[in-house]
């Protein structure tokens, strides 16, 4: 089963920079050739909008204060997962809300 990324492209999201995190995420499944195991997806607002740019994980939430952290998860969290690596399987991130 992929697995499946959500990112929030709602106003507040948006203006934080949810399209460029939603680009940069395409591209990295993209050069990894991952699209077979990562689904990225975009929903309306997470109703989280003070908390920074929001974004899932399957069914667990996520919040990064800016794109580059962002990315940095999502290597960390997802491609490593993707790749059947052993840091994506430990559990939540102790970061994420």
């Amino acid at each position: 089963m992929a697995i499946r990324v959500t990112v929030c492209v709602g106003s507040s999201c948006h203006i934080k920079g949810a399209r460029e995190m939603l680009k940069r995420f395409a591209e990295m499944i993209a050069a990894e050739g991952l699209g077979d195991k990562v689904s990225l997806l975009g929903s309306f607002c997470m109703e989280r909008c003070g908390d920074g740019m929001n974004w899932r994980i399957d069914d667990e939430n996520v919040t990064s204060p800016n794109v580059e952290e962002a990315v940095a998860t999502f290597r960390r969290r997802v491609l490593e997962r993707a790749r059947g690596g052993a840091e994506g399987r430990n559990g939540p991130d102790p970061g994420a809300r």
